[in-house]
């Protein structure tokens, strides 16, 4: 039987988490500051900005992940990103490219004005591996990026998964919803996930992750939910394939055959101009969450990299 890497924690009472706020444009977003075991606010460390999947907030993958990180001698900074969790952002549960990279670029500002701070990475989970390939094609501050079973999505996929007539039909949806917020300021939502084609969603998916009450439904500030607003960004914007070759920083790659989309990971790593490095190892997507020993070998990959591009 797998255990959930939380389970864990008696080996990590020596690190600690603070909860941080900072800004992007006029709104505040809300993170959670890893420091490593004997931490030292004289020294320089290396950081990382850790994010995760679509809808999830600081509490799933990203702090899961942070957790490992900091014990392993580094800072990490993971947030919830605008219109998320404790974040400021109408409307709410909104999927936004562009918002995003903003959001990523403030983090990359906050730790910048910390003394302890040295050089920054990212380490992407899921869409967040996306996000980060936008961060690293266009943020010259960032040293190195690290992408976890990524979906590494482009529009073309978007007839092939979800059929000419549910995405006409979705983008009317969409329309509407936008139209909507802009004169009432409400904001009509749907399922992000859904695991029956009988209930309504933008993915249909296993996601038993996010349906188990024990796992990712057991995270208060979560919610299976995203703006309806925010499809034409999910299936038509959202494009990090297109990032790949302007990225100059050194990229890693950690994906498996049972990953999400494991074909654009590969397609992606093959786009990336730069220094790169490609880990494929074994493990079910959404395992690699929150379930040793799935996670650990992707920190087994992410740490020596770090270390080698940071330190």
């Amino acid at each position: 039987m797998t255990q959930s890497v939380l389970k864990y924690n008696t080996f990590m009472q020596s690190i600690t988490k603070q909860k941080i706020s900072f800004q992007r444009d006029e709104l505040k977003l809300v993170g959670h500051l890893f420091t490593p075991p004997n931490f030292d606010s004289t020294l320089k460390y290396p950081t990382l900005i850790c994010q995760g999947s679509i809808s999830s907030v600081k509490e799933m993958m990203p702090d899961n992940y942070a957790r490992l990180l900091a014990q392993e001698g580094f800072v990490v900074l993971a947030f919830d990103y605008a219109s998320y969790g404790e974040s400021e952002g109408l409307p709410r549960q909104n999927e936004n490219v562009a918002g995003k990279l903003k959001d990523l670029q403030a983090a990359v500002s906050y730790l910048k004005t910390l003394p302890f701070v040295d050089k920054i990475g990212m380490v992407g989970i899921c869409t967040s591996g996306g996000n980060a390939a936008y961060l690293a094609a266009q943020d010259d501050r960032l040293a190195a990026v690290a992408a976890v079973v990524p979906w590494m999505y482009e529009p073309a996929l978007a007839e092939p998964f979800w059929g000419k007539e549910t995405l006409e039909h979705n983008r009317k949806r969409a329309e509407d919803a936008r139209q909507r917020f802009e004169q009432s300021g409400d904001f009509l939502t749907t399922q992000i996930f859904t695991n029956t084609p009988e209930v309504e969603g933008f993915n249909l998916t296993p996601g038993e992750y996010y349906f188990d009450l024990h796992r990712g439904g057991s995270i208060p500030n979560w919610k299976n939910a995203i703006f309806w607003g925010a499809w034409d960004e999910w299936v038509e914007v959202f494009d990090p394939i297109s990032q790949a070759s302007k990225i100059t920083i050194p990229v890693l790659v950690f994906s498996t055959d049972d990953a999400l989309i494991p074909a654009q990971a590969r397609k992606f790593y093959e786009l990336v101009q730069s220094e790169k490095e490609l880990v494929w190892s074994e493990g079910y997507h959404f395992n690699f969450y929150d379930v040793a020993p799935e996670m650990y070998k992707a920190i087994d990959a992410v740490v020596p990299f770090m270390q080698k591009h940071l330190v």
